[in-house]
């Protein structure tokens, strides 16, 4: 009779702890789907800067042959708001677009991650390097890392003579120097120096900060994948 009353008391305690669990999982699962469905929420990591609020931006989709994960910085000025979103939006139809995988596929469904880093806001300029990484198979993503940079006042996108303008040299000098610092710092793995020739295009990706303009080299532009993206670096004059 004691052993069945132990019992009893037993059960009763082990079906209210697992009522606990199941109701704390519930409540996980609804706080979840409540952030990941919220598509602006605070950004922590970043405090507020030169009077902008900087939040990220949420985008999460799934279709059949592709699932979307981004999450992109916006601050709270239309326009540049606008063009970080189209960014994204624009990545995120082209790889809706791609034909499924073979249902055999290591790789069930096409891919795209969205990040960022090298947030800046000041004064003058906002900037950020916005990181868009797909993945369709094989030996690894696609990443393309795209500086985004804006006049704060009118919006507009900063282009190449703006960052050139920004250092005072020419593309020529910014091709020179920039040959001589990936030369030093990555030798022999310097492989493909017309990645950092005269070509504007080579220099089309940068971002700004407070005292520098960096110009961002992707995967295999100037060097092996597994040497991964490369950035060099100028002081700003202005």
């Amino acid at each position: 009779m004691l052993h069945a009353r132990m019992w009893g008391c037993y059960s009763a305690d082990m079906k209210k702890l697992i009522g606990l669990l199941v109701l704390l999982v519930v409540l996980l699962v609804a706080l979840y789907l409540i952030f990941s469905f919220w598509h602006v929420r605070p950004l922590s990591l970043s405090a507020p800067a030169q009077g902008v609020e900087i939040t990220t931006g949420q985008m999460h989709d799934e279709g059949d042959s592709y699932t979307i994960d981004a999450q992109y910085p916006q601050f709270g000025i239309p326009t540049i708001d606008a063009e970080i979103q189209k960014a994204v939006e624009d990545a995120s139809t082209e790889v809706k677009g791609y034909p499924a995988n073979p249902s055999d596929s290591a790789t069930p469904k096409n891919s795209l991650d969205v990040t960022f880093d090298k947030v800046y806001v000041g004064p003058d300029i906002v900037s950020l390097e916005l990181i868009l990484s797909e993945y369709s198979g094989g030996a690894h993503p696609m990443t393309i890392f795209t500086g985004m940079n804006f006049d704060r006042a009118t919006g507009k996108q900063l282009q190449l003579d703006d960052a050139l303008a920004l250092t005072g040299l020419s593309v020529e000098q910014v091709s020179a120097q920039a040959t001589a610092q990936l030369s030093a710092k990555l030798g022999d793995g310097f492989q493909f120096p017309e990645g950092a020739n005269t070509n504007p295009e080579n220099f089309s990706s940068f971002v700004v900060s407070s005292d520098k303009v960096t110009f961002i080299f992707q995967q295999y532009q100037v060097a092996a994948y597994s040497a991964g993206p490369q950035e060099v670096s100028f002081d700003r004059k202005k």
